[in-house]
């Protein structure tokens, strides 16, 4: 019996992976930029709500707000600019005309911040090859508006397979998504997947995170199969090939890595103050009440610190 949930969600689904693989999605999708890019500094999102502000009859463009998919600071190496503007939309079966969104987007981003950006489309199902860019022509006006187009249908299967980016190995799990037909064929991709990533010498962070977009994109709903696939997934975790943590035990995780930053920023503004009541201590100025209040630190705890 197939489970009910809610329908995948595409567009969560991309904004959550280039969140997570950003640099590795751009060497895949934009090598030019990704050469040119300063990997160990992290992309500083902008932005990317943007109001039309044109006096117009039509109530949703004169009141709704717009929201670019993603907007980003990319920092560079060198040369003369020390970021690029990136621009990216995803976009699956529907959602309208492609290419007029990334034209309107370009003018709303321009009018912003007064750069142009670097634009890149994911097109995961079906367009037509007229979308993948932008035309227009009025009485002698033209304009041509070419972005970079990452079209998942034409990547060539073996190149994501061999290769050592993580992101060709989620693009590989979005292309078997769009081509299973029943729960069967998912059920079996995701098997192929979990394989190929056991493989891999990728950091466990990386592997961890990557199961969890592989297992999302393909959504596997047969509640028999899913179970199958869990016990395959839980006894190569044992094995050690691969890295799971249950969504719960995630949540744990980060809050417990929350709470030890807190805790470590805690204890270095403990150790600040203890060093300056040490100070006031040696030069031997103060009480040890003018100290407190200096230090901010209680009495009883600067008496500990003269022993």
């Amino acid at each position: 019996m197939t489970a009910k949930r809610k329908n995948f969600d595409h567009d969560a689904f991309w904004k959550d992976f280039i969140d997570r693989f950003f640099y590795s999605l751009l060497k895949r999708a934009v090598p030019e930029l990704y050469e040119k890019a300063d990997t160990e500094i992290k992309p500083r999102p902008l932005d990317n709500k943007f109001t039309d502000v044109l006096k117009s009859g039509d109530p949703d463009i004169r009141a709704s707000s717009h929201f670019a998919d993603f907007v980003l600071e990319v920092p560079l190496k060198d040369g003369n600019e020390t970021w690029i503007l990136f621009h990216i939309e995803s976009q699956g079966r529907g959602g309208g005309n492609l290419a007029e969104r990334m034209n309107h987007y370009r003018c709303l981003i321009y009018a912003h911040y007064r750069r142009e950006p670097v634009a890149l489309a994911i097109i995961a199902g079906g367009r037509r090859k007229k979308e993948r860019f932008y035309s227009h022509s009025n009485f002698g006006t033209e304009i041509i508006y070419r972005y970079n187009n990452l079209v998942l249908a034409e990547l060539d299967d073996e190149e994501l397979l061999s290769s050592d980016n993580p992101t060709d190995l989620a693009l590989y799990a979005a292309k078997c998504a769009l081509k299973a037909k029943h729960e069967i064929q998912k059920y079996k991709y995701l098997r192929t997947l979990i394989e190929l990533l056991a493989e891999r010498g990728w950091s466990n962070e990386d592997k961890d995170d990557l199961l969890f977009f592989l297992e999302r994109v393909i959504d596997l709903r047969d509640r028999e199969l899913e179970n199958k696939y869990s016990e395959y997934r839980d006894q190569l975790s044992k094995e050690g090939k691969i890295v799971y943590i249950r969504p719960g035990e995630r949540e744990e995780i980060r809050e417990i890595e929350q709470r030890g930053m807190a805790k470590g920023l805690m204890e270095g503004i403990t150790k600040g103050k203890e060093d300056v009541a040490r100070n006031l201590l040696i030069r031997g100025d103060y009480s040890l009440e003018e100290i407190s209040e200096i230090a901010g630190l209680p009495v009883e705890q600067i008496r500990k610190l003269i022993n």
